[in-house]
């Protein structure tokens, strides 16, 4: 405890300037600090504006009388000592002002050796209220010191206890940067790990970060505060971002503090991840002790996270074995694609809830996914026979247009999983998403092929582990199945092919009899030619025939052998071929190329055929003194990653409803009278298996726009 070295400061206030004068020469001639006012409102002023020690106030005064002085001191310290005088005393004035907190009440003339007692007791008081504020400020200070010790022990014991008995990793993370922004006073915290590669930190375990925050942090090793710690290995508090050498400003609009800790979570002297503070409570700084507490808990946090990695790796590894094992073992006894689904969701919901699950195809053409297979929730709609009615889950459920789904990284599993659930709860005949729910996107060759979207009324959302489980499982067991389907279906095709040709060739010895026999009756009976029966068979006859050269071409190896050819010239042929079309119409023909390679390794005949079918349909429906277009240049489809050589064909013709437009490339499927279905479908088998996509664009009275994508040369 200090004694005071400073004289005291008083300050008189009267608004007789001889009584003012007195006052002053008497104490300061005492040793005391004087300032004296006649303007009570102008002493106010200087009692707040700095530290006093005793006010001695006359109590008749015109702005401010001694007791509304007395109550204005009270206001700003409530310890500083008044004293009042007057020169016309009564009982109720006294007691008014001692009841008000007056120190004491003298009357004018003031006796100076009395003035003098009184003014000395009056700041012995005033010290030894101060000391033992200063006394009391002091023990409260240890006191909480001392309890801030017991917290940080007591925040490492139940860290310590937390290792053991949290129930999984992402559990006991939360709980120690809580403990850790308790005891350090922070009222952000946040635990982050880096990759498998050591590249990239990513926020593990958060408290006051928004969940966006959370997700969208992605920061590289060396970049920031954290990675530079991460790189570093070394702890590192800063008192004051703004001013730092280093990382000025850096970090401002995350946690918006201008103090921060970052300590290093170690392994056997690797760096496994950082563990962070920011926006100390009040507004203070961080100190040496907040760091080293903080670095313990890094420690602890660094043990428990290795100690979780490497248990939750063997789980893992231990549950994707047993489930690719059982899918393995059962792959030789499955019939269908249902019979696979069913045989995952059985296998993945022993590891998690699974109320209900969709299977979606993914169709790039038009950027829809397609219920393909559902399972699961008894309120979804079913058939009279108890099965579930897809014709009641609409084929439309989901639809992903380019510019919407062009935003989304299919690794981003919760972000794709959201948008689908949004999706799936807009559409009534669909259940309820849950608030468990993930999409597994399985991809194929570097491409989306489907998705499967698992949701559950749990508690708890799934977790990340759930996620990666589940993708992996997927991934995997989609590429078992088509492996097997593969092998399967190579086997049945030769043996269909073998069967193809034989049937073939007998088929068309019957038809050529009925076709010959057809043509004699129309010669002998002229009138026959106008019946609906005689009509009627000689189309059928004509459609067989065309089914049996379908089969002719797929059972023909030769069908597939392929050459360089340059696709104008294809273009160009099959033009000649429709020239007779064209004219008779008067539809312009024209063909306008980029100056590219044009030349691909195809086989010439399916393309020519696949161009024919293409402009045989546009012929058919564009009015006399239409167009029809052809453009070539090099584009990138929408659901591709690279940039294919790309025929755009385009008719002014009547277009296809939006109703039809989905089903065109189905085979048998047709809206004309005369027409087999198989068009289209031909187009698109061929396009396929030259490793090349088909898009088609088309509105009602404006004509339909096909655009065929074939691989750049290499």
């Amino acid at each position: 405890m200090t004694k005071q070295t400073t004289p005291a400061t008083i300050v008189v206030i009267d608004d007789e300037k001889r009584m003012c004068d007195s006052l002053t020469a008497l104490l300061s001639g005492d040793g005391y600090r004087v300032m004296a006012f006649q303007v009570s409102t102008r002493a106010v002023e200087a009692i707040r504006q700095q530290r006093i020690d005793l006010v001695i106030t006359d109590i008749v005064m015109p702005d401010m009388d001694g007791l509304q002085v007395l109550k204005a001191v009270k206001a700003v310290d409530d310890d500083i000592p008044v004293v009042l005088m007057t020169g016309n005393a009564s009982l109720d004035s006294a007691v008014q002002a001692i009841g008000q907190g007056a120190y004491d009440y003298l009357l004018k003339p003031v006796e100076f050796t009395h003035l003098e007692l009184t003014v000395k007791r009056a700041l012995e008081k005033r010290r030894s209220d101060l000391e033992r504020l200063q006394l009391l400020e002091e023990l409260k200070l240890a006191n909480m010191l001392q309890q801030r010790r017991i917290s940080e022990l007591n925040a490492l014991y139940e860290a310590g206890k937390s290792i053991g008995s949290a129930a999984n990793l992402p559990e006991l993370l939360r709980q120690i940067v809580t403990l850790a922004s308790t005891v350090s006073d922070a009222e952000i915290g946040s635990i982050m790990l880096l990759d498998e590669k050591g590249e990239t930190l990513t926020i593990a375990a958060a408290i006051g970060l928004d969940t966006s925050i959370v997700r969208a942090t992605r920061l590289v090793v060396g970049d920031s505060i954290s990675g530079y710690v991460a790189k570093t290995g070394e702890p590192l508090i800063i008192e004051d971002v703004e001013t730092h050498p280093q990382f000025q400003r850096r970090n401002k609009e995350k946690y918006r503090s201008s103090s921060l800790l970052c300590a290093p979570m170690k392994i056997k002297n690797k760096v496994i991840g950082v563990i962070n503070m920011a926006r100390k409570v009040g507004g203070g700084s961080f100190n040496k002790a907040d760091l080293r507490l903080l670095t313990t808990f890094a420690s602890q946090a660094a043990v428990a996270v290795d100690d979780a990695h490497q248990f939750e790796r063997n789980r893992r590894r231990l549950i994707e074995f047993e489930i690719l094992h059982e899918v393995t073992r059962e792959l030789t006894n499955m019939r269908s694609i249902n019979d696979f689904r069913k045989l995952l969701i059985e296998k993945l919901a022993l590891v998690f809830p699974i109320d209900y699950s969709l299977w979606l195809d993914w169709n790039p053409a038009q950027c829809r996914l397609t219920a393909a297979g559902v399972s699961g929730d008894a309120n979804l709609p079913l058939t009279d026979s108890g099965g579930i009615d897809l014709n009641k889950v609409s084929r439309e459920a989901i639809s992903l247009p380019d510019l919407e789904f062009e935003h989304f990284d299919l690794h981003d599993i919760p972000a794709v999983s959201e948008y689908l659930a949004e999706q799936i709860h807009a559409n009534p005949n669909l259940p309820d998403p849950g608030t468990a729910r993930m999409a597994i996107p399985v991809i194929r060759q570097g491409e989306l092929a489907y998705v499967l979207y698992l949701s559950a009324s749990s508690i708890n959302a799934y977790s990340d582990d759930d996620r990666s489980l589940a993708r992996l499982v997927v991934s995997q067991a989609a590429v078992l199945f088509e492996r097997e389907r593969s092998l399967l279906n190579a086997t049945r095709l030769l043996t269909m092919g073998n069967m193809i040709s034989e049937i073939s060739h007998d088929l068309r010895k019957p038809l050529t009899s009925i076709k010959g026999g057809l043509q004699i009756m129309r010669q002998k009976m002229a009138e026959i030619e106008h019946l609906e029966a005689f009509k009627l068979a000689n189309e059928e006859v004509h459609r067989m025939n065309e089914l049996v050269r379908e089969l002719v071409d797929f059972s023909n190896p030769n069908k597939y052998q392929t050459e360089k050819v340059d696709l104008r010239h294809l273009v160009e042929r099959a033009a000649d071929l429709v020239g007779p079309d064209l004219r008779r119409k008067n539809i312009n023909f024209s063909a306008e190329y980029d100056d590219l390679d044009w030349e691909c390794i195809v086989n010439k005949n399916q393309i020519l055929e696949a161009f024919l079918n293409l402009f045989l349909n546009a012929a058919d429906a564009t009015d006399d003194n239409g167009s029809l277009t052809v453009k070539g240049l090099i584009e990138q489809p929408a659901h591709k990653k690279e940039k294919y050589l790309a025929l755009r064909i385009s008719d002014t013709g009547k277009g296809i409803s939006k109703d039809n437009l989905s089903r065109i490339f189905e085979r048998y499927y047709t809206t004309k009278d005369t027409g087999t279905g198989l068009g289209l479908s031909v187009v698109e088998r061929i396009v396929s298996a030259h490793s090349g996509t088909i898009s088609v664009e088309s509105e009602p009275g404006h004509g339909t726009c096909f655009t065929l994508y074939f691989p750049l040369p290499r």
